[in-house]
């Protein structure tokens, strides 16, 4: 596995030392006099192939790598905003003898080169064929890369071209946004929690909820706020970022689900109580 390092970003800094479970009773921190404004992301994961650089299948040639349109300007206006990033990628060409460690090596340097440092790099070099729990969609390196950064996978978010990116970050309860290309299906654009045109439009999109979040407010606080999401375990994990930012902004969160959204409505964070209703639909 390739881990370069990336002196050039920020140290990782843990932000639940007060409640180390942030999967379950992580609270959104209030604003208010000497308080912190809340934060809704520590870092953003991201695919690397047809995500950030050109999708050169089973490439191992460094001089063959090609960022995306705008990708450099992108990841820069994270690192601003102070966010981590680290890359998850499937490298199963490893595994298949279509390149060496070495090569892979050389083309990840070239990435860096180009787009600058990345803070983690979790890499699975199995085929599909070895049952890992690291290749996605399986959410092994989603929970690899936030550990790596300090952080929990519900306060990360993913980026990547294919539905085996959703199922992966939905799998860690972290959010999504979907990025497609031409060899997106649409069964896959359909079901993504998010969709943005390009990796430009994404950090747009991410910049913006954390900014929503982020934002001070006004007159009294909220007592207590009931959240309904009636759904299945996907569309209860979704919601994770609309619960944070009513949490912002209310002294209690309570989530009203049903039976089969009870495991992932136990991973949100903000959520004070939960209620249990077999609802009709």
């Amino acid at each position: 596995m390739f881990t370069p390092r990336a002196g050039g970003n920020p140290r990782p800094v843990r932000r639940d030392q007060v409640k180390p479970d942030q999967r379950r009773s992580g609270r959104v921190e209030p604003v208010g006099p000497g308080a912190m404004a809340p934060v809704l992301y520590d870092a953003v994961l991201l695919d690397r192939d047809g995500t950030l650089i050109e999708d050169v299948p089973y490439n191992g040639d460094p001089d063959k790598v090609r960022p995306v349109p705008g990708a450099r300007e992108a990841l820069d206006r994270l690192r601003a905003a102070g966010l981590r990033l680290a890359v998850v990628t499937n490298q199963s060409g490893l595994a298949r003898g279509l390149f060496t460690a070495a090569q892979l090596r050389a083309v990840n340097a070239r990435v860096e080169e180009l787009l600058g440092p990345f803070d983690s790099w979790q890499i699975c070099p199995h085929d599909e064929r070895a049952g890992c729990g690291c290749r996605k969609p399986a959410p092994g390196m989603v929970r690899a890369a936030a550990r790596a950064l300090g952080t929990t996978a519900d306060r990360c978010v993913l980026v990547g071209d294919i539905g085996a990116d959703m199922t992966a970050a939905g799998a860690a309860g972290a959010a999504a946004v979907l990025v497609p290309t031409a060899t997106t299906r649409p069964a896959e654009v359909a079901a993504a929690p998010c969709v943005r045109a390009d990796l430009s439009a994404a950090v747009e999109e991410i910049l913006a909820r954390a900014a929503l979040v982020a934002a001070p407010t006004e007159g009294r606080r909220a007592g207590t706020v009931l959240v309904a999401r009636s759904d299945s375990a996907g569309d209860v994990l979704v919601t994770g970022p609309a619960i944070r930012a009513v949490a912002a902004g209310a002294d209690r969160v309570v989530l009203l689900h049903g039976p089969r959204g009870r495991d992932a409505a136990a991973l949100l964070p903000g959520v004070d109580e939960h209620i249990e209703w077999p609802l009709p639909w």
